[in-house]
């Protein structure tokens, strides 16, 4: 009975680890404003963190740096790896798509995609994209990315597609799974004109 009750136990466990994400990392609150801060590091070839969970209808700053000592690498969040003509390779659907999306700090290049960008007027702005991205050479200083996660339910990949998708296939990817806030409305996937609908992973 004893080894019965130890069995349940460690099996319960592994259930409640499996339902909190299994190690996602969650944005720290700053106390004084509720923003959801991230620091993400892009290294050749990956992300740090690489799997993080948000909540729908937060705030979120992302503090993105290069660590490289020679590549340039991107940023973006979507769904569906496609080819986009001369561009190379890209999000079938864009996670920022018609958001407000606001950048500051280092930047070697910002293609805004369908986003509402907001940013300083001497940054390079590529406005005829498929995607929002945004590009940092090596070694640069901070690059600031803020925005209001859609209240929605879905998981994301975000990604570097340099060097003509090489990064991507390299491993310079990651996983942001949102989940849904009860205290509001959630956005339906048709109301932002997509398409092409996530499936939700199950845990």
């Amino acid at each position: 009975m004893k080894y019965l009750w130890i069995l349940f136990a460690v099996f319960g466990l592994g259930v409640f680890s499996l339902g909190c994400g299994g190690g996602a990392v969650t944005p720290e609150i700053d106390p004084d404003t509720n923003v959801g801060i991230l620091n993400i590091t892009m290294d050749d070839f990956k992300f740090t963190p690489n799997n993080i969970s948000l909540e729908g209808g937060q705030q979120i700053r992302i503090n993105l740096t290069n660590n490289s000592k020679e590549n340039d690498h991107s940023f973006s969040i979507g769904y569906g790896v496609v080819d986009q003509e001369s561009n190379g390779k890209g999000f079938k659907t864009d996670f920022l798509e018609a958001l407000e999306v606001k950048v500051s700090g280092e930047v070697k290049m910002i293609k805004t995609g369908k986003a509402q960008l907001i940013a300083r007027d001497d940054i390079d702005i590529v406005k005829d994209s498929a995607n929002f991205v945004v590009v940092k050479s090596p070694l640069t200083g901070n690059t600031v990315i803020e925005f209001i996660v859609p209240n929605m339910a879905g998981e994301f990949e975000f990604a570097s597609f340099e060097n003509s998708g090489k990064d991507y296939e390299d491993g310079m990817k990651g996983i942001f799974k949102v989940f849904p806030n009860e205290n509001q409305r959630v956005t339906r996937w048709h109301d932002r004109g997509w398409r092409n609908t996530p499936t939700p992973k199950s845990e």
